[in-house]
């Protein structure tokens, strides 16, 4: 079975390529793998995650495909083909104003487009990571299925978004 943090680490390899490249970069030791149930941008007196940027590849999920009591469900290894969902995401600061005035159409034109090239840099790094496995014929090994785009934020000072890849990966004991 191929090992999820190791396809994690790929794909993360992937986004960090496209988001340096792209407009206003995150700096590269803010592009990471992240672990939990979901990653909250970190805020401490010096460093603020959300406004020095922050990209992030985490293991959502990892479970089978077939479900107990199904006909070809039983073998003699107790896992089968599994499904390894990986989560990218990346973090931006929102807009803010100050006491006497709130964001205005310019910034928020450029926060809009910000996240418009963040979401490209995660579909380039999905291309980058899992692009080769359509090959001819398939990959028994590895399906592979990009979930939507998902906006978030404005909370607090942050707005992003993340996007979800699933692969569908070959048994353990093949």
């Amino acid at each position: 079975m191929t090992n999820a943090i190791t396809l994690a680490q790929e794909l993360l390899a992937c986004l960090q390529t496209a988001l340096l490249a792209g407009p206003n970069p995150p700096p590269a030791n803010k592009i990471m793998l992240r672990a939990g149930g979901e990653v909250t941008p970190l805020l401490s007196t010096t460093t603020d995650e959300c406004c020095t940027g922050l990209g992030w590849v985490r293991i959502q999920s990892l479970s089978g495909v077939k479900q107990l009591g199904d006909a070809d469900a039983v073998s003699g290894c107790f896992a089968q083909e599994r499904t390894l969902t990986l989560e990218l995401g990346v973090a931006r600061c929102a807009p803010v104003g100050d006491v006497s005035t709130i964001p205005g159409e310019d910034e928020w034109t450029a926060v809009a487009l910000q996240l418009d090239a963040d979401m490209g840099a995660m579909e380039q790094a999905v291309c980058c990571a899992f692009g080769d496995l359509d090959t001819d014929p398939p990959s028994p090994a590895i399906e592979v299925a990009v979930g939507s785009y998902q906006p978030f934020g404005v909370d607090g000072n942050c707005i992003g978004g993340t996007m979800t890849v699933a692969l569908r990966l070959d048994t353990c004991c093949a």
